[in-house]
């Protein structure tokens, strides 16, 4: 027994010594341990926090998704911080493996963070670009010579005569006249004329070398008889710009509870959005949050109205005109001229450039329509029944009049066909998939003095209720006819408004405010 026992206090004792030696390594680790503000992982976790809060604070700015959806995006990024400080921090000090886990979970985080507020900071300036209606409309005045002309600046004008219109923008006229006549010592004479049709053919023929007008009135000239050319006649060779002030037309409401109505203007400008120029198209869109209901009126473009505006917006206030010919002067000048010939309240407009719906709809990934009748236009054929369309397409398709008997009325259907497809998308999830190319479509080619916190109200309620909508239509009518334009200074084919039609049109306005089906419109 003995003779064993020596064995085994031998074993203890290099035990003993043994977990000694340990503790005594592992107690010089520690001294030797570098202070946690030493360590690079160290700064590498702050960096993480600070691009991982600013992340946060993007989604909340945003203020799209539903606050139950943001609180879990929160929670889930802020375990991801507790386990990478964990895994870099804590664990890692003792065990390199999990310090490099740490870092590469900090690096990942950091990355994905960046790529997403690049992504959502696009979004939400794109979206204030879109709210941001300017309080100024921007206009130019031209100068313009024939092409072949060898006038090519206004140094060229000494001895020649100017063509003027006597309109709205005479004033701003008389005041480029008077620059280069007194500040450049220019000399020339000037001609005045009543209409557009007469100046343009003197100026065309050569009776007079040049003419000086509101660059937006050019529109108005390609409606005449053989000018629709009239842009690759002509050259400028001097140009003003100056800014009239708008009218606040906006009357606010409750996006999420109340009924509202949005006057949707499509302008034909060939420049950019904040331009004036006809409104090709004028749609009033009035919708009903409760119901989840949403009305489509459709007005003829050629309307004969009395235009309406503030005598600060340049508009031949209580002159008749076609409705088109008031976006001359700026979408509130259109609206003003609505709310009057309808007798109503509009709380929202949004001025479209049309010719840049195709981007919106190609961002979209296309749309759905349901087209009533096959026609052709240009390189198009588009077949009866549902059919889909991409960007190019759904242009074609809203712009085209001349394939139907009831012209313009039907293009209107067409365009509120095509909104419908547009709307159908916008309100699905699907939206989210590629909303900052959306977003800076829009920003491009839309402009409302909507609220960008009403703006995104709509969208976060539709993504948190998922609600379908019922989506009606209807168009007012008229009778075809001819009367006297002031813009234009001459007679021109114009729409007479049918008084029951608007009768009609407001009844069914009122009737979706009040919660109502619109007794006379139809489902799309």
């Amino acid at each position: 027994m003995a003779h064993q026992s020596k064995p085994s206090l031998m074993r203890i004792r290099m035990r003993s010594h043994q977990r000694s030696s340990v503790n005594k390594e592992m107690n010089a680790l520690k001294k030797k341990k570098t202070p946690i503000w030493k360590n690079p992982v160290f700064y590498l976790s702050i960096l993480m926090v600070v691009v991982v809060a600013f992340l946060f604070f993007q989604i909340v700015k945003l203020n799209l998704l539903p606050n139950t959806l943001v609180g879990i995006i929160g929670v889930v990024l802020l375990i991801f911080i507790v386990l990478t400080i964990l895994f870099g921090l804590v664990l890692g000090r003792s065990r390199k493996g999990f310090r490099i886990f740490g870092i590469i979970l900090s690096i990942v985080l950091i990355g994905t963070s960046c790529f997403g507020s690049y992504y959502l900071m696009n979004a939400n300036g794109a979206l204030d670009r879109i709210a941001s209606d300017s309080n100024y409309d921007r206009h130019t005045i031209q100068l313009y010579a024939v092409k072949h002309s060898s006038l090519n600046s206004e140094k060229d004008l000494n001895g020649q005569t100017i063509g003027i219109l006597k309109n709205s923008q005479r004033t701003y006229v008389n005041k480029v006249i008077k620059q280069l006549k007194a500040d450049k010592d220019i000399k020339f004479t000037t001609k005045t004329y009543d209409s557009s049709v007469e100046l343009v053919n003197d100026f065309l023929g050569q009776k007079i070398d040049c003419m000086m007008i509101d660059a937006s009135n050019l529109s108005v000239m390609e409606e005449m008889d053989g000018r629709q050319d009239i842009r690759s006649e002509i050259k400028s060779i001097y140009k003003y710009t100056y800014y009239v002030k708008k009218a606040d037309t906006s009357s606010t409401a409750d996006v999420t509870s109340d009924a509202f109505t949005v006057l949707i203007s499509g302008s034909d400008s060939r420049g950019s959005i904040n331009e004036t120029s006809r409104s090709d198209v004028d749609m009033l869109v009035t919708v009903n949050p409760k119901t989840h209901v949403v009305l489509m009126t459709s007005i003829p473009r050629d309307y004969y109205v009395e235009t309406t505006c503030e005598a600060s917006m340049g508009c031949g206030n209580g002159e008749k005109d076609k409705l088109t010919h008031t976006g001359l002067h700026g979408i509130d000048t259109t609206e003003m001229t609505i709310e009057k010939f309808m007798d109503m309240d509009i709380n929202y407009h949004v001025k479209v450039g049309f010719s840049t719906l195709s981007n919106l709809v190609d961002e979209l990934g296309g749309i759905t329509v349901n087209n009533p009748q096959s026609f052709s236009t240009g390189n198009y054929s588009f077949q009866q029944g549902t059919i889909e369309l991409n960007g190019e397409q759904a242009l074609a398709f809203a712009r085209e009049r001349y394939s139907f008997t009831e012209g313009d009325k039907e293009r209107g259907r067409n365009q509120m066909r095509v909104l419908t497809g547009i709307l159908n998308k916008v309100m699905s999830p699907s939206i989210l998939k590629n909303y900052q190319g959306i977003m800076n479509t829009l920003a491009d080619s839309f402009q409302t003095n909507m609220d960008t916190d009403d703006i995104s109200a709509l969208v976060k309620e539709q993504l948190s209720s998922q609600a379908s909508w019922k989506i009606y239509t209807t168009s007012l009518d008229g009778t075809t006819g001819t009367a006297y334009c002031y813009e234009l200074g001459d007679n021109a084919s114009v729409v007479f408004p049918d008084d029951n039609s608007i009768s009609e049109a407001k009844t069914n306005i009122q009737a979706v405010e009040h919660g109502e089906d619109p007794p006379y419109a139809s489902q799309s």
